[in-house]
């Protein structure tokens, strides 16, 4: 019954937190997502549209592989009869195996030489460096090496409508707030974040 409210939170937090930090990255969502008045009955912004904003859904890809709101061992126990890592070590059964996604998404061979900076525009191709096909092959990668909701047949039940909430919200108080800091200084199983102090303005 808890499920997304933590993980949910943590990722809105992340996403809205970092881009703030980085007033380039503000600007291009805020110039991304057209403005509508913080007064009108037109109701949140879809899914459907807020997926149709690149950059907003390189943020949001971001921040889960920047700060996952699980950050601790995903585990899993050894089956009967083992199991043959690649380098030949065999893990007996009954043993308790996992990988944590906060350092997964810190591997500089996947997300490259920065993967401890906030950059969202790993997320997208780079026109001038490589080609369609060179970055749907690093998108591959780094899509595989997602953890944020963990993966295989024990993927997160609630993943789907937990990022609908993260999309349709980000890009709603994007489109109807003006957004900055009060205070610009940051301060168990999920990471949570506190001491984030908000001002919000209307945009028109």
């Amino acid at each position: 019954m808890i499920a997304r409210a933590d993980t949910t939170a943590i990722t809105l937090n992340t996403a809205l937190y970092y881009s703030l930090k980085q007033p380039i990255i503000w600007q291009r969502l805020k110039s991304e997502i057209p403005s509508q008045d913080s007064k009108s009955s037109i109701s949140a912004t879809s899914y459907k549209n807020s997926r149709n904003f690149p950059y907003l859904n390189a943020v949001v890809r971001e921040a889960l592989r920047y700060h996952p709101g699980v950050s601790m061992l995903l585990e899993r126990n050894v089956p009967e009869g083992g199991l043959n890592l690649p380098d030949e070590r065999h893990v007996p059964a009954g043993c308790v195996v996992g990988m944590n996604p906060y350092v997964l998404g810190r591997n500089k061979s996947v997300f490259g030489e920065d993967a401890d900076t906030f950059r969202p525009g790993r997320w997208l191709r780079d026109e001038e460096l490589e080609t369609e096909e060179e970055f749907q092959q690093r998108l591959h990668l780094m899509n595989n090496r997602d953890l944020a909701f963990g993966g295989g047949s024990r993927i997160c039940l609630g993943k789907h409508l937990g990022l609908v909430e993260v999309y349709k919200v980000l890009a709603t108080i994007i489109s109807r707030y003006g957004i900055s800091f009060v205070d610009p200084t940051r301060e168990c199983f999920f990471v949570r974040q506190s001491g984030i102090k908000l001002k919000l303005s209307s945009r028109t």
